[in-house]
């Protein structure tokens, strides 16, 4: 038992049934609605309980505009937060002095809101302060017996302040905060200096949440895994399993979403055919064996757990009809194999004509990127992070590059849009690592580019995070923006923090970096350009022809006996030499092979890595 701060527990008896209010505050996403409140709604009706979801984000986001309110649910380095925090903390020095010392980060996001800064500091001063004070007064709270707040990334200071705001003005309710903002070592930190807080779930709330719900109504021992004052202390005992029973989990309940949504803009775009957010599987099947040593997801809850494909079907059907959607965003971390034939191969197989959103591992093959683009597939991704091996292998990611390439390759030709981008900054990368990217993305200039190249964020809960030294990590500071922010000296920002300042012993040439961020920039402006990039081939019985057009040089190649019927082979998968030979052995030219791979080589038309060769064109003919 964990015992920390004071204030005493005000134990009381509840009529039948208690009611419920889940708020959902700025900057959480206003184009679809919270998995989070959907699947707390959907539970606890379940139990007997009364549940309104409250999105007042919604109402933050028309007030501010779509466009600029989306823009800054994007941004890093709280800015989110910062235009919150002075009703909760004050306007202190720190928090007076962030738009200085994060001028350039500042500038930034005017350029992409197209707005001045007045305009931020007016939403700060102004709108904030108007919009608190409308929430407290509009939510008839004290009609509730619990209110209940979700909190995740930049949507923690709002939610914080609005707590308190309720709680002082309606004493009586219970306040109940949880989200990926409240894991761990994080809630109890908030909790203990936020005295209006009653409970904090600080992990998966599923399994605890209806005993909190009997607790309240039978009184009886608060349960485990709920953090709760009583009588000078701060109590917390952790719960005897630390995720939960997710395959028991119904359909999430979005009605509130979409009522208030009408009610708000009854033409919203956003009405016909929502997006509709749903998990298949909690946890991380990969990172259950093998934890990528930058991703901080799943906190303490790694644990795999996936739903029955019937349930799976089941639900998105309900869900569909329900909302009158065909859109969907996964959630999961990645999309487990199995679903690729029993969910997606189901879908195509009866030609349904839903739409998915989903995160997948990258070591796929031709026919499986087939089966999710026939299934519904249409922006998937893939985590390729990067095309060097040695820092893949320093991310334990468990793919190599020319399965990257091949996912990118495969879906592009199957009409499915791949976002990623490229990670730098990892202990134990090296100039060579580098030089090996900026070489090979030279030859990818038709596929897919990154949205940019980011530096490694440390992120709390990954390896390095954990473990910093084992990969030569020294962790400095909590986030930069953290005590600009969160401005309050009785705060201890390293157990509030998210992602943190770090050192290695890492250095890159600069100028290679520079070069790194250059390329990768000219990729972009390709693709979004008139005349964009083009690796294609068209093949004849004897022979094949190639159009390039990745270097604005455009260029025809015809490929003849040996060097064809590889650049063939190798097309849909990777081959090593000895299977190229023994392919060449019904021709009688498996001599000719080494020669045709060197002439391949030097056009730029495969990849070698390993031993093993893959074809970078994408083929002219649609039937494949």
């Amino acid at each position: 038992m964990i015992l920390l701060g004071n204030n005493p527990l005000n134990c009381y008896n509840h009529r039948m049934p208690l009611k419920f209010a889940l708020i959902n505050m700025p900057f959480g996403f206003h184009i679809y609605p919270s998995i989070q409140l959907g699947t707390l709604s959907t539970l606890l009706k379940s139990k007997g309980c009364e549940v309104k979801c409250h999105y007042l984000n919604l109402y933050f986001a028309h007030q501010l505009g779509l466009p600029v309110y989306n823009q800054l649910c994007e941004k890093r380095f709280l800015v989110g937060e910062w235009l919150f925090s002075h009703i909760l903390f004050g306007e202190n020095p720190k928090n007076l002095d962030y738009p200085n010392n994060f001028a350039p980060h500042i500038q930034e996001v005017c350029q992409s809101i197209e707005r001045p800064l007045d305009y931020l500091l007016d939403v700060k001063t102004k709108m904030v302060p108007e919009f608190l004070e409308w929430c407290r007064d509009a939510g008839n709270w004290g009609d509730f017996d619990v209110v209940g707040f979700s909190s995740t990334f930049n949507q923690n200071i709002a939610s914080l302040t609005l707590a308190k705001m309720i709680k002082e003005k309606f004493p009586h309710i219970k306040i109940l905060f949880g989200g990926s903002n409240f894991e761990s070592e994080m809630g109890l930190e908030y909790f203990r200096v936020s005295p209006w807080i009653d409970y904090v779930i600080p992990g998966e709330a599923e399994d605890i949440l209806p005993n909190l719900v009997h607790y309240l109504e039978k009184r009886g021992p608060v349960p485990k895994g709920v953090v709760h004052r009583c009588e000078g202390e701060v109590l917390y005992e952790k719960p005897d399993a630390m995720f939960g029973n997710f395959t028991e989990y119904a359909a999430p309940d979005y009605q509130d979403f979409f009522d208030q949504l009408r009610e708000i803009d009854p033409e919203s775009s956003l009405l016909e055919n929502p997006v509709i957010l749903y998990e298949t599987a909690r946890g991380c099947w990969w990172g259950e064996k093998h934890h990528c040593t930058f991703c901080g997801l799943n906190a303490n809850t790694m644990k795999f757990r996936s739903k029955s494909m019937e349930q799976v079907h089941s639900d998105l059907a309900e869900l569909s009809q329900k909302h009158d959607s065909f859109r969907f965003r996964l959630v999961d971390n990645i999309l487990e194999m199995k679903y690729i034939d029993g969910v997606f191969g189901d879908l195509a197989e009866k030609s349904f004509d839903l739409q998915f959103f989903i995160e997948v591992k990258s070591n796929l093959t031709k026919k499986q990127i087939k089966t999710l683009a026939h299934g519904g597939a249409k922006v998937i991704q893939p985590g390729i992070e990067s095309f060097s091996i040695n820092q893949l292998q320093e991310m334990d990611k468990g793919v190599r590059p020319i399965q990257n390439i091949l996912c990118m390759k495969w879906s592009m030709y199957y009409g499915i849009e791949v976002n990623w981008n490229i990670l730098i900054g990892f202990p134990g990368e090296t100039d060579e690592d580098y030089r090996q990217q900026i070489d090979l993305i030279k030859l990818l200039f038709h596929l897919p580019p990154p949205e940019c190249v980011g530096d490694l964020w440390l992120e709390r809960f990954s390896p390095y995070f954990m473990r910093p030294e084992e990969y030569g990590i020294t962790i400095k500071a909590p986030g930069e923006a953290y005590p600009y922010v969160y401005d309050d000296p009785e705060i201890d920002h390293f157990k509030i923090a998210y992602d943190f300042e770090f050192e290695s012993s890492v250095q890159i040439d600069p100028k290679l970096k520079q070069e790194l961020y250059d390329i990768a920039a000219e990729w972009k402006k390709r693709h979004q350009s008139e005349q964009l990039p083009f690796l294609l081939f068209t093949k004849s019985m004897d022979f094949v022809k190639v159009y390039d057009d990745r270097s604005l040089k455009s260029t025809q190649v015809r490929l003849e006996g040996a060097a064809a019927k590889i650049f063939l082979h190798c097309n849909e998968a990777a081959k090593t030499l000895n299977q190229f030979k023994e392919h060449l052995k019904k021709e009688n030219i498996a001599e000719a092979a080494e020669d045709a791979i060197k002439l391949l080589e030097e056009k730029g038309l495969i990849y070698c890595e390993r031993g093993k060769y893959f074809n970078l064109a994408l083929p002219h003919n649609p039937n494949l």
